[in-house]
C-alpha cells in the first residue's frame, strides 16, 4: 500500500473509498474517487484504496468485518505516521469515519465536537442492527460500543456529550433509545432553519474544536439524488450549505468529511462541488 502526502499547515487530505460498510454495491467507492478528482484535482493526500469486488462474509454479526478492520488499522497507522492536526476526508460509506475521528479525538484529548450531518444516526450495535451493515454502526463504535475488532483500535472513545446529531430522521428503535438515555444533542429541521442553534449548542458544551461529518443523505432525496441511501424528508442542499458555512465561519473545524456520494448525475455533482468549495476555506481543513 502506498501513501502520498498532501499537507498545508498540518492539514491532510484522505481518500478512503471503502464500500464494504454497506456491502451490497461498490458504486459508492467510485463516487468517492470521482468526487476527490473533481474537488481536489491533483492535490491528492493519503489514498487508501479498496478492491472494487470481493466476497464478504458475516463475522461477529457484521458483514465484511474481516475486510473493514484491517483497512481501518492501515488508515490509523497512516494518520499516526503523518500526524496531521487537520483533516479533510472523502469516504465511501460512513464506516470510513473510524480512523479520522479516532485520530483527531486522540489528538485533541477529547476536546472535539462531532457534528453528525446525516439522515441516519449510525448508532446501532452488531446486536441491534437489522442489516449487519457497518455503516449503520460506526458512530456507536466510536462511542465504544461496536465490534471488538474495531473498538480496540479507538484509543480514546467519544463521550456522548461530544455528539451533535444534525438531521437524522430514519432511525431504528435501539438508536432512539440510545439518544433518549444519553446526553447526545439531536436537532432536526430547527438546525437548518437557524444554523446558529448548532453553533450555540457546541459553545454551550465548551468544545473548541469541531469535526464535521457530512453524509450527503442528510439532504432531502427529492432535492439531491446522488446519495447511497435514501432518508425521506429533510433539508434542501442549500439549507445544509448554510449550516456548513456557519460551522466554518464560527468554529474551529479541524476535520471535515464527505461520505456516501454516488456519481449518478453531473448536475448534482456540480451542485455539491459548489457547496463544498463555498463552505471550505482554502488551505484549511474545511
Amino acid at each position: 500500500m502506498e501513501f502520498s502526502k498532501w499537507e498545508n499547515d498540518w492539514m491532510l487530505r484522505l481518500l478512503l473509498p471503502e464500500w464494504q460498510g454497506y456491502g451490497l454495491s461498490s458504486e459508492v467507492a467510485e463516487g468517492a474517487r470521482v468526487l476527490a478528482r473533481a474537488w481536489w484535482g491533483d492535490d491528492g493526500g493519503a489514498a487508501i484504496d479498496v478492491p472494487d469486488a470481493e466476497a464478504l462474509r458475516v463475522e461477529d454479526r457484521v458483514l465484511g468485518l474481516e475486510s473493514i478492520a484491517p483497512r481501518t488499522e492501515d488508515a490509523l497507522q497512516a494518520l499516526r505516521d503523518l500526524a496531521p492536526s487537520r483533516l479533510q476526508m472523502i469516504g465511501g460509506t460512513c464506516g470510513a469515519e473510524v480512523a479520522p475521528v479516532a485520530h483527531l479525538n486522540h489528538r485533541y484529548d477529547g476536546n472535539l465536537a462531532v457534528v453528525w450531518l446525516d439522515g441516519h444516526a449510525d448508532l446501532n450495535t452488531p446486536a441491534s442492527s437489522p442489516s449487519g451493515h457497518f455503516h449503520g454502526m460506526v458512530l456507536r463504535t466510536l462511542l465504544g460500543d461496536g465490534p471488538a475488532a474495531l473498538t480496540a483500535q479507538v484509543p480514546v472513545p467519544l463521550r456522548p456529550e461530544q455528539v451533535f446529531l444534525i438531521g437524522p430522521r430514519d432511525m431504528d428503535a435501539p438508536e432512539r433509545d440510545y439518544i433518549d438515555t444519553h446526553p447526545v444533542t439531536w436537532m432536526r429541521d430547527e438546525a437548518f432553519g437557524d444554523p446558529q442553534r448548532v453553533i450555540d449548542a457546541i459553545a454551550a458544551r465548551g468544545f473548541t474544536h469541531v469535526y464535521v461529518h457530512f453524509d450527503v443523505d442528510v439532504v432531502n432525496p427529492a432535492d439531491f439524488g446522488n446519495a447511497l441511501m435514501r432518508a425521506d424528508g429533510g433539508p434542501l442542499l442549500a439549507e445544509v450549505a448554510d449550516v456548513l458555512s456557519a460551522l466554518h465561519r464560527h468554529t474551529d473545524v479541524v476535520g471535515f468529511s464527505v461520505l456516501e456520494y454516488c456519481d449518478r448525475t453531473e448536475r448534482d455533482r456540480d451542485r455539491l462541488l459548489t457547496v463544498l468549495r463555498a463552505a471550505t476555506v482554502e488551505g484549511c481543513c474545511g
